[in-house]
């Protein structure tokens, strides 16, 4: 019976393990998304986006009226030809609206998910940072 409910427990670690992505590939001038703790490669350019999570979100509820329509930040951590870089990129808009980002030769274009809804919290890990990089010149 024990080895039984040894077996069972190691099969479940592995299947929850299995199902969890820690890094996705991207690519320049193409949409992604990526979670708290998640991690982006981009192979051609050598960059590595982590996204740590959202540090504070004051935008205005949906079913709410506001004097202003807050923003959100959030910490990631972007790692370029080995160089850890950490950064914070705002929405002041709140809407996802911003003008961007720019790390070194690229334009971050972002916007964080879900929107707030009056009456519901947002758990932290249920953040989604969409971003897309461009390069500058191009």
């Amino acid at each position: 019976m024990r080895r039984i409910n040894l077996l069972l427990i190691l099969v479940l670690c592995t299947s929850v393990l299995a199902g969890c992505s820690s890094s996705i590939k991207a690519s320049l001038d193409n949409q992604f998304t990526i979670t708290p703790g998640q991690s982006a490669r981009i192979a051609s350019e050598s960059i590595t986006i982590k996204f740590i999570g959202v540090m504070a979100d004051s935008r205005c509820p949906t079913g709410v009226e506001c004097i202003r329509a807050g923003d959100v930040s959030c910490s990631i951590e972007i790692t370029k030809d080995g160089i850890k870089n950490p950064i914070t990129l705002t929405d002041s808009a709140g809407s996802g609206s911003s003008g961007g980002y720019t790390f070194q030769n690229y334009k971050i274009i972002f916007s964080v998910s879900p929107y707030p809804v009056a009456g519901k919290t947002i758990a932290k890990s249920d953040y989604r940072l969409i971003l897309k990089f461009t390069k500058l010149g191009n």
